[in-house]
């Protein structure tokens, strides 16, 4: 049995653990052949594998690149794989279970030229580095460990800033640093998720799981895809019975309709230039008309973009940048990105993807995510189109509309009728938030951005009827 296979057409490595398990390159395959995980779960304290394989033999890891240290530079390994403190060594008492801290050349005295300090060893005397710091290769100087480039976002959840042996975690504007230190959290009331479950909207506390029915249409109609207006306080959706975007005022209760003569599996508000933009993807077109227009006989809507795009699915928009981003899954599936206005458009990421069906970004650490219907995964990358990550997760079946609030990804899985979250940088913790009896489709957390503005959002950017911005 080969160890690994080359795509040729993709140049995806998969190693193979026995004929009936391929993985790909970012995960690795468990030894009873039954799954994969990813390189991120090896040795993190938890058997993700069914066999438990992919935590053994983590006490024996070296420190390479990669792979975790089993101590630190201020501890002792003890021979069974635990860690002691490096001062308790060789003094007099077994304090490792194995005894592998006394003896040996315990008796040997300290005369090296430490930075930091040196301590007596079993192997002879050595040079120890506080917390913070690790040895480096001459054996005597320690070096500081940058945790904010090395942990990545194990570190902070948003802002992290590094210092001589220590580190510290910042919030951005809006949000409020936890007493751990290390996760953010959204001030000011609690964080919603609006789901649209066939003929309703529920409203979804984050924090206390209660449930609100907000909004409620015909019965025979399905709120499809669905947006939030943050200023005045309306649900726009997609009703594909009447093919029309539609809206309901939450304060009031008045509805109406925006537009009509459309089919779109996606719609966007842009709460700050007051425009709403959706995909057509028969068409292979990306649309927007003003929040503030009404159904008069006349479409009043423009094309932003138009041509090459192979079949436009979901959208995103980035207001206070004025960018915005959607997934394209037609013969060659892909990641794109341009200006609200159409302009700069180019492609974001266009590997490793089978049918990105469901966007959501994350503004605090400026990633965006995408669920994969086809591959059965989460991916992330930074909205720079650098640093991807991918998580392949069995539970991803048919992602319908995707949505991030501090450290969750959330999620409507059509064919199981529910909407889940899991932790989005792990991909674990999976939790099943709603199931009914009805597929969800359409899902969103409304949030404020920071204070700021775009060239719209003032007296219409000058314009007679539709302005979209352009950074």
């Amino acid at each position: 049995v080969c160890s690994a296979r080359v795509d040729i057409r993709s140049g995806d490595l998969y190693w193979l653990a026995f004929l009936h398990v391929s993985c790909s390159r970012t995960h690795m395959p468990c030894r009873d052949g039954t799954g994969c995980v990813a390189q991120e779960y090896l040795c993190d304290g938890e058997k993700d594998c069914a066999d438990g394989s992919d935590e053994d033999g983590c006490t024996q890891l070296c420190n390479t690149p990669g792979h975790p240290a089993p101590c630190q530079s201020h501890e002792y390994p003890c021979g069974l794989g635990s860690c002691l403190n490096a001062s308790v060594v060789c003094n007099g008492r077994q304090d490792c279970a194995d005894g592998s801290d006394e003896g040996g050349n315990c008796s040997v005295p300290c005369q090296r030229s430490c930075t930091h300090l040196c301590y007596p060893s079993p192997q002879g005397p050595r040079c120890w580095c506080g917390p913070g710091y690790r040895l480096a290769e001459d054996g005597l100087s320690c070096m500081d460990i940058d945790e904010c480039t090395e942990w990545g976002k194990g570190a902070c959840s948003q802002t992290c800033l590094n210092a001589p042996g220590s580190y510290s975690c910042g919030c951005l504007p809006g949000y409020l640093l936890e007493p751990n230190g290390h996760v953010c959290k959204l001030t000011g009331p609690e964080p919603k998720l609006l789901v649209a479950v066939q003929s309703e909207v529920l409203s979804y506390g984050l924090r206390s799981g209660h449930e609100e029915v907000v909004l409620t249409t015909d019965k025979d109609r399905v709120v499809f895809s669905l947006d939030y207006d943050l200023v005045e306080r309306k649900v726009f959706w997609m009703d594909l019975a009447t093919e029309s975007i539609r809206w309901q005022d939450l304060n009031s209760g008045k509805k109406g309709t925006l537009v009509k003569g459309v089919r779109s599996d996606c719609i966007a508000v842009d709460w700050l230039g007051r425009n709403l933009y959706w995909t057509d993807g028969v068409a292979g077109q990306v649309l927007a008309t003003r929040l503030a227009a009404a159904w008069k006989g006349t479409q009043e809507y423009t094309v932003v973009m138009d041509g090459d795009l192979d079949q436009p699915h979901s959208l995103v928009l980035q207001p206070l940048a004025g960018r915005m981003y959607w997934s394209e899954v037609g013969s060659h599936s892909r990641l794109m990105e341009a200006s609200m206005d159409g302009s700069w458009r180019h492609v974001l990421l266009a590997q490793g993807l089978g049918w990105p069906t469901a966007l959501a970004l994350d503004l605090p650490t400026q990633r965006i995510f995408w669920l994969d219907e086809k591959l059965g995964s989460v991916g992330s990358a930074h909205l720079d189109g650098s640093s991807v990550k991918v998580l392949k997760l069995h539970w991803v079946r048919s992602p319908f509309a995707a949505a991030v609030c501090e450290g969750q990804l959330y999620w409507s899985e059509r064919k199981t009728w529910s909407v889940q979250q899991v932790d989005k940088a792990s991909g674990k913790n999976r939790t099943v938030l709603l199931k009914r009896h009805g597929q969800p489709h359409g899902l969103q957390v409304p949030s404020w951005g920071a204070p700021n503005t775009n060239g719209c959002a003032k007296s219409n950017g000058g314009c007679a009827q539709l302005c979209l911005p352009n950074p």
